[in-house]
């Protein structure tokens, strides 16, 4: 028996503007906003204003996706009208669309539709996790609290069962980006490292760094 049902319609995406959401789809090839959205970040006043122009231009395709989703924008004719606006608040979210939305929702991979990897990614996650936390808590005793992994995802959007591939691996240690690790080992609570270890850290950072400033005082001294 042949499945006639509809494909389900992908959740829109959502961004942040000024801390307030804006929901974003994508249908016949354009992207969409949900106009409640767009109001609540434009005001009372600014907000009457762009849906009279809207609901004017033929082009705004006004709840493209049916009687059951909210009310959504053509982002172009969005843009066109911010433009035609002199308002502070109109010309920051045109700049805010045209140079942040807009070309973050152009980077997105067309054969990986971004809800479709970001659920495959999520699930295979929490098998991962599960799956440790299960396993430190059943066999470790009162160390599961200190227990640390490593989780690495990979997600191929070529394979016809889009499978995303998680592994897991046990640490004996923290992970810290490099960016918080100096303010880490400063604190009150600093890591656990024994004077020795934290020493050998201090002299390779000071080794590199000396590395670093020799050759650019030697790249400044030689002739061009």
């Amino acid at each position: 028996m042949t499945d006639q049902t509809t494909p389900e319609r992908p959740p829109p995406l959502c961004f942040y503007y000024h801390g307030k959401p804006l929901h974003v789809l994508r249908h016949d090839g354009q992207w969409w906003l949900h106009s409640k959205d767009v109001l609540a970040v434009t005001g009372r006043r600014l907000g009457r204003r762009m849906q009279q122009l809207l609901t004017a231009d033929p082009n705004t395709g006004i709840a493209p996706v049916g009687d059951e989703q909210p009310e959504c924008w053509l982002a172009t004719a969005l843009l066109r009208v911010l433009r035609r606006s002199g308002k502070p608040l109109a010309r920051q979210l045109r700049d805010w669309l045209n140079s942040e939305l807009l070309p973050a929702l152009a980077q997105l991979p067309p054969a990986a539709p971004r809800w479709e990897q970001a659920l495959t990614l999520a699930a295979e996650a929490g098998v991962q996790v599960s799956h440790a936390v299960l396993q430190a808590v059943l066999t470790q005793g009162a160390r599961w609290r200190h227990s640390h992994w490593l989780l690495t995802l990979d997600y191929t959007p070529d394979n016809r069962l889009r499978h995303a591939h998680g592994r897991l691996q046990g640490l004996n240690s923290t992970v810290k980006p490099l960016q918080a690790l100096a303010q880490q080992i400063a604190t009150d609570q600093a890591v656990a490292v024994e004077s020795g270890e934290l020493l050998r850290l201090a002299a390779a950072c000071h080794e590199r760094l000396h590395s670093r400033l020799s050759r650019q005082v030697l790249q400044a001294a030689a002739p061009s």
